[in-house]
């Protein structure tokens, strides 16, 4: 399988995608097919070195605290009724990777309606913002702000706080986080990018400044929100992405009337963990909070979805998004050092046309991309429009003393993809992007037998889905 791995504490360069043996589930343990992994900023604050006092890592170590996919097997003493089921589940660490092994009784099974992503979405910051909700008691017509209000966990806080009967004010920067707060529910929002944006907040309250606070994003930021909190109000220390929690001695939180609660409020037991990731599966599916997903990316690009949060200039939350490969290692190698093969699509007259074509293995989607000049006008891109079933053969010969080939034969359907040109005008952007169904392997994963002892390999990978066609 295809993990991700953090070889050494830096910068979003030091995450390397690797290869490892499928894992086998223990007693009491499942393994689950990753589709969806979170994102968390805290995942990268511990590949960034951050943290060791509380979060010791061993070098190397596979990040990602939580998954959501589908149970793939069961060891002994796990109900066989598991397979099958879509779940969510905590992994303390190792989600970015195909398959993690997990305890049975993490499981959180995903209610029908509601989708994969979305779950992943909710499965951390669903549970930190219900329980915030809980442990500050809001009520109606209090006053809440929430900073970071365009981020994943701000974006369900200022939902919530808003169905909770409470005026919400949202803070955050960019106009496009500010649009959304206010789509959310918020009545006010303010960008914490200018200048006395803390007096803003005040009179948006009436003048008595906030009776709640989610500060989602601590350092100078939360400490002035902690200075505008109303007397007898609550203060939630919960974000550190400026670099720290805001610091609020307990003398100074006794000097304003004022509640503070910090990290510790969002550390659950786990049986009360699931309780909460539960209850927000639930309101999710049905449509009483929404999550917002603002970017996604495959596993192989685990680095630019760190980068892309570090650059705080996202919405909602950021994902990856995991397509099981059908290929071996071996045959990945294989394609990715191949460019000519030999496509054969289906006429509308229910002939076959062959055609010699250059492709490229996508990695990321687990595709065959053929491309080329004018492949839009081609023949061959008119046929997978009609009809998108095909068969891709790429061969060679490996050796001649003694003598190898080596070859695979890809069956499946194809998408006729129209894009605009490349850059340079050279290429016209169009692609078939063929997803297999079937795959006969000769050859490329078994190198020691002489060629006249070995066999294919033929395996289905896929069930044929809905025709597609033209995009």
């Amino acid at each position: 399988m295809r993990m991700v791995q953090v070889t050494r504490f830096g910068g979003p360069e030091v995450l390397v995608t690797s290869e490892a043996t499928d894992p086998v589930a223990g007693p009491g343990q499942v393994v689950v097919a990753v589709s969806v992994a979170p994102v968390l900023f805290l995942d990268t604050q511990l590949r960034s070195g951050w943290g060791a006092e509380h979060f010791p890592k061993k070098l190397p170590y596979v990040p990602g605290a939580g998954v959501a996919g589908q149970v793939a097997s069961v060891g002994e003493g796990v109900d066989p009724g598991w397979v099958g089921r879509r779940v969510v589940t905590d992994t303390g660490e190792g989600g970015y990777a195909e398959q993690v092994v997990v305890p049975v009784e993490g499981l959180i099974p995903v209610p029908d309606g509601l989708g994969l992503p979305e779950a992943a979405a909710l499965l951390h910051d669903g549970r930190t913002a219900l329980g915030l909700l809980e442990t500050t008691g809001v009520t109606a017509g209090e006053w809440v702000l929430v900073t970071a209000a365009g981020g994943g966990l701000g974006i369900l806080l200022v939902q919530m706080a808003h169905a909770a009967g409470a005026r919400v004010v949202g803070a955050a920067h960019g106009k496009r986080k500010m649009d959304l707060a206010l789509e959310m529910g918020a009545e006010a929002v303010i960008d914490y990018a200018e200048p006395g944006w803390p007096e803003r907040v005040r009179e948006a309250t009436g003048g008595a400044g906030p009776d709640v606070v989610f500060d989602g994003v601590g350092g100078q930021i939360g400490r002035a929100a902690f200075a505008i909190t109303a007397r007898g109000g609550r203060f939630s220390a919960h974000g550190a992405p400026s670099g720290g929690f805001a610091a609020i001695a307990p003398h100074e939180a006794d000097q304003h009337g004022v509640t503070v609660r910090g990290i510790e409020q969002v550390q659950f037991a786990p049986e009360e963990g699931k309780r909460l990731v539960e209850r927000a599966l639930s309101e999710a599916a049905a449509g009483r909070i929404r999550p917002v997903i603002g970017q996604t990316f495959p596993l192989e690009r685990a680095a630019d979805a760190h980068a892309a949060i570090e650059a705080h200039g996202g919405v909602g939350k950021t994902l990856l998004v995991i397509t099981p490969t059908p290929f071996t290692p071996a045959e990945r190698t294989y394609l990715a050092t191949q460019t000519l093969g030999r496509l054969a699509t289906v006429q509308p007259d229910g002939t076959l046309q062959v055609s010699p074509v250059g492709f490229h293995y996508n990695d990321s989607a687990a595709t065959i991309d053929i491309h080329g000049y004018n492949v839009a006008a081609s023949r061959k891109f008119r046929n997978v429009a009609h009809n998108g079933r095909v068969a891709f053969v790429v061969d060679d010969i490996a050796s001649r003393q003694p003598w190898r080939v080596r070859c695979l034969e890809i069956r499946g359907h194809a998408e006729a993809i129209d894009a605009p040109p490349d850059a340079a005008g050279e290429l016209d952007g169009a692609i078939i992007r063929i997803h297999p169904q079937r795959i006969i392997s000769f050859g490329i994963n078994d190198p020691d037998h002489e060629p006249h002892l070995l066999t294919p390999n033929n395996r289905t990978v896929a069930a044929p889905p809905e025709y597609r066609g033209r995009n």
